[in-house]
């Protein structure tokens, strides 16, 4: 087979990325969704599709709309209910598994998500965007499907056009732009006759649930509180369906999401009490519903509950909520450790913690059902698997460690040994000659211990004196991971002959809390030396990296460090910052999550100590910057507004220092993982364009 040497940027338009596996109830099925862009459409289409587990094949299930997701099957297995956009809005489908076409059975103005059938397959839920003081919006009946899509349209089309009055601090979001003012409720569907029911109404946000078809109840996680936009805490609520009556059951956590037992007696929740601010890790709880008495499940151990590792093939990651055995003994759920995430259960009484599928990977989805489990993976060398194990006695729990401890710094192998690869949708991908990485472990000045990682080119045509130049990059966040998976981005720069580094410093996620909470009020301090301190360990490590030659980039907190990084060290001979951040005084009242973010993060505000973040701030020290810069920056990005990068762009180019912008249109914060193809390869275009023009020929 011949091997490409070469990535190329069209190579990520042929990625297409499987998320969301469930087995079907009597376990003939997984269906999942895969998602692809789509170039001559220029944006990124999401199908259903199906692997029937007894005949091994796989067959597409929808073939219109641009997002097709959530599939949610009758208990017997003779319906597929998903959400579909096909009509322009999200709604609520059905397609018949024994013959016949889909058909659409909501006709909500504003869409639905998050939608949960009830064990018997009577009723439909979801959560719907209602009106502040008004009632759920559904187009006209009289409507046809090819003339809904042109009435949201002009209904979209005639709120932009009029002013806006806002009574809220959080009044816009990235990637959903500035917010109507409404609050997600939740709705039930009766299936056979289509009424809607509104379960729950005021000026209040539903965030997640879970249903008692034993308790006749909905157990759902809402923020109700006087403060709510300042507290941001979500309490556990019931919501009892014959009475129509909301009781709340508990202030005590923070709660994130929730699964009923199967004997209908607990919960399993993720919550957090907010001890470290924005940096808390979410932690698994047991909540009777008797005694309303909470017990933690994860006394003994450090790591973090979720996938918080970066790859440019998806946006965020959305995974269930905590599942429970069908005998109730175990939890399971994805947790975050050491540059990898792994499936792991927990005994829902003793707390015990089995480690059932991981090594060096990374999980992002899953689910489990009669003592199997399917899953969806990555790693360095491969954009994507789903596979499905038998779940026997897994692996023991990690030791307990400080941060100054060893990690596990030798190879660590995939597990379980029986896994079943069920579907590759990149077959031609394996002739790629991907680049893996190289990951090494160093300490700080202070004792700690960190990982990094290095990639090296198979042939650099930029090699000098046996010497390859380097790219440092430096991840988002900043509570997130550079882990083990793959990335277009790394395999294509390192395809045209750069050499790549990258480390997580603390603040990153997978060493522990105390580790994720040390960046917190020391943005550029101690962060900044263990990220120079690792790429000097690589240097060292590698002979063959040129320590001359070295430019920088970031996205997000990336995109701060490296403006940051340029200000207070020279050696880089370009950088390329994304979406950054160079103002913490003006970000504070600009940003979607300004306030919170910039409180716990910064540890100050700009009523009391704004001194504090300007301190903090890459602006502040603009006038030290000697190195190239460019920044990209999208114009729709509301997570760090564009005006982040205009500030730092005109005091650079006013002091005379080489400095160019690139602003993007049509995009948001999200661009480099689900941004239109068109403006991802722009992106990738520039980057590479401004650091090799800015290239020594020569090592100096």
């Amino acid at each position: 087979m011949v091997e490409h040497t070469r990535v190329e940027i069209s190579d990520l338009f042929r990625l297409q990325v499987v998320k969301r596996p469930i087995f079907s109830p009597q376990m003939n099925w997984i269906v999942f969704e895969q998602t692809r862009p789509d170039v001559d459409k220029d944006e990124n289409i999401t199908h259903l599709y199906a692997y029937h587990r007894s005949t091994h094949t796989i067959k597409q299930w929808t073939q219109l709309g641009r997002s097709n997701s959530r599939a949610v099957f009758a208990p017997d297995e003779s319906k597929l209910y998903f959400l579909s956009d096909r009509n322009g809005s999200t709604q609520v489908w059905c397609m018949p598994l024994n013959g016949g076409e889909s058909y659409r059975m909501t006709r909500f103005l504003r869409g639905i998500s998050d939608i949960q059938l009830d064990a018997q397959g009577e009723w439909m839920y979801g959560l719907v965007d209602v009106p502040e003081g008004g009632e759920i919006e559904i187009w006209p009946e009289e409507l046809k499907d090819t003339e809904v899509k042109d009435w949201i349209l002009e209904q979209q089309k005639s709120w932009s056009a009029h002013s806006k009055r806002f009574r809220r601090l959080y009044y816009k979001a990235d990637g959903r732009g500035i917010l109507s003012p409404v609050f997600r409720q939740l709705v039930r569907i009766h299936l056979q006759s289509s009424t809607v029911e509104v379960m729950t109404e005021g000026s209040y946000d539903v965030s997640s649930y879970a249903l008692s078809l034993k308790n006749n109840a909905v157990y759902l996680a809402s923020n109700r509180r006087s403060d709510a936009e300042i507290s941001l805490w979500r309490d556990l609520y019931e919501l009892s369906l014959s009475e129509r009556k909301l009781t709340l059951l508990s202030q005590e956590w923070d709660v994130h999401s929730l699964s009923v037992s199967p004997d209908e007696t607990a919960l399993a929740v993720l919550a957090h009490g907010k001890e470290y601010g924005n940096a808390t890790f979410e932690r698994l709880y047991r909540f009777d519903l008797k005694t309303r008495q909470w017990t933690s499940l994860m006394q003994n151990w450090q790591e973090a509950t979720g996938n918080h590792n970066m790859s440019d093939l998806r946006a965020g990651v959305s995974l269930p909520p905590p599942l429970w055995s069908e005998d109730g003994r175990w939890v399971y759920l994805l947790v975050t450790r050491q540059a990898m995430t792994e499936l792991v259960r927990v005994d829902a009484q003793t707390g015990e913690l089995q480690r059932m599928v991981g090594g060096r990977r990374d999980l992002y989805g899953f689910d489990v059902k009669a003592g199997r489990a399917v899953y969806v993976y990555t790693d360095v060398k491969t954009p994507c698997y789903l596979a499905e194990c038998q779940l026997g006695q897994g692996l023991p729990a990690w030791p307990v460690r400080q941060e100054t401890d060893s990690m596990d710094e030798g190879e660590t192998n995939s597990f379980p040994n029986d896994e079943q690869q069920v579907y590759y949708p990149n077959a031609w991908a394996t002739s790629m000659n991907w680049v893996d990485v190289q990951p090494f472990w160093y300490s700080a000045a202070d004792g700690w211990r960190l990982q990094g990682f290095v990639m090296l080119p198979h042939h650099s045509d930029k090699m000098v004196d046996g010497k390859v130049p380097v790219i440092l990059e430096v991840h988002g966040g900043p509570q997130a991971a550079y882990s083990y998976s793959f990335f277009h981005e790394f395999q294509y720069l390192v395809s045209q002959g750069y050499a790549l580094v990258f480390v997580n410093p603390r603040g990153s996620v997978g060493y522990g809390q105390k580790f994720a909470d040390a960046v917190q009020g020391d943005y550029g301090g101690q962060d900044m030396q263990d990220i120079l301190a690792g790429l000097e360990m690589a240097l060292r490590q590698h002979d063959v990296l040129d320590d001359k030659r070295i430019a920088i980039t970031g996205g997000s907190y990336g995109g701060f460090m490296t403006n940051w990084m340029i200000a207070h060290d020279h050696r880089f001979f370009a950088a390329v910052s994304q979406r950054s951040i160079s103002n913490f005084v003006s970000f504070y009242g600009v940003s979607d999550i300004g306030p919170f973010f910039t409180e716990s993060e910064l540890k100050g505000d700009v009523t009391d100590n704004v001194e504090t973040l300007w301190r903090q701030s890459p602006l502040a020290y603009a006038a030290q910057v000697r190195t190239p810069l460019l920044l990209i920056h999208s114009e729709l990005d509301m997570r760090c507004p564009i005006e982040q990068a205009e500030q730092f762009y005109t005091i650079l180019k006013r002091l005379g220092r080489e400095v160019e912008l690139l602003r993007i249109p049509e995009a948001n914060h999200d661009l480099s993982r689900s941004g239109k193809p068109s403006l991802r390869k722009e992106r990738l275009e520039a980057i590479l364009e401004f650091i090799d023009r800015h290239l020594p020929v020569v090592a100096e």
